[in-house]
């Protein structure tokens, strides 16, 4: 399942259940102090980190330690601060080495000193073991899925389902497997009383490669969709990988490709973060641009529940 690191302050709101014989963790997204709202719940959505084990280390032009950290900042500086902050894969530079995952905390450090939970998920650029060994105290005894990462962020407003893409280390293809995606059904249809909003790094890939050449995105995504569109209360699809931030719809749902913390793969593309805000009667994401002048800085989507 997903790493959780939970600031001090916030280790009461700690929740766990027993799910297909496995332990579950599910934080429940409540307001930190500086939420002025009480009807409403913040998250700050990141994804594509890269964080090297160096801060010196540059890609395509971007230093993405800086770039990470200027994300933080921005994060603790806004009017209401969001409650809980979701890393969605790619949190490592490469390889998921054990140096990333020291810068990776450290950069972080802001936000669990201020108070906000830290949700991650896995990357085909991530590393489970060097990932625990940074962050060994959040390692879960037990797990609903073997050899992956899933787990529930319930909200007042909505339930947030992470999932866990990584097939193998630094190769590009995403793998759920059928044992996730049995785990996935399972869990929407137990809290089918709620929208809910499904995560995980890897982009959707409708159609198969050309022989010989690999998935870029989740090779099983047939089998995934099947769960989605069958499912009314799925409201949106949230994913990363693909470095670009874009907005489409699939029947019922929505699908957001999250933009990347860290560099571009194409310059006319922005990087920065996302702003969620749950309501009883919609999801609202606005895009937060890393250059403020970018044409599509303060995008917004809302994402209706009453639908």
């Amino acid at each position: 399942m997903p790493i959780h690191q939970i600031p001090q302050s916030r280790r009461g709101f700690l929740k766990t259940t027993t799910i297909g014989g496995g332990t579950a963790l599910l934080m429940s997204a409540t307001q930190t102090a500086s939420a002025a709202s009480d009807n409403a719940t913040v998250l700050a959505l990141l994804s594509d980190t890269h964080i090297p084990s160096s801060p010196d280390v540059t890609a395509r032009g971007t230093n993405m330690t800086e770039n990470l950290q200027r994300v933080i900042g921005e994060v603790l500086t806004r009017k209401t601060r969001p409650s809980d902050l979701i890393v969605n894969g790619d949190c490592a530079y490469l390889k998921g080495l054990p140096g990333d995952y020291q810068n990776f905390v450290r950069c972080l450090a802001p936000a669990e000193q201020a108070g906000i939970a830290l949700h991650l998920t896995m990357g085909n650029h991530d590393d489970r073991q060097p990932l625990y060994d940074a962050l060994s105290g959040q390692r879960p005894a037990a797990t609903a899925v073997m050899s992956k990462h899933v787990s529930v962020v319930e909200t007042p407003h909505a339930n947030l389902f992470l999932l866990d893409s990584l097939f193998r280390v630094n190769v590009v293809t995403g793998e759920l497997g059928d044992a996730q995606i049995d785990w996935l059904a399972e869990q929407l249809d137990a809290r089918s009383n709620k929208p809910a909003i499904v995560m995980t790094h890897h982009t959707p890939q409708f159609i198969a490669p050309q022989e010989g050449k690999p998935w870029n995105g989740i090779s099983d995504t047939q089998k995934l969709l099947e769960v989605l569109d069958s499912r009314k209360h799925v409201k949106a699809y949230l994913y990363g990988h693909s470095h670009q931030w874009s907005h489409s719809q699939r029947g019922h749902f929505h699908l957001i490709n999250l933009p990347p913390v860290a560099y571009l793969f194409n310059k006319t593309s922005p990087n920065g973060w996302v702003e969620a805000v749950l309501t009883d009667n919609a999801m609202r994401l606005q895009l937060q641009t890393l250059d403020p002048k970018h044409p599509l800085a303060g995008e917004t989507l809302e994402i209706a529940f009453t639908s």
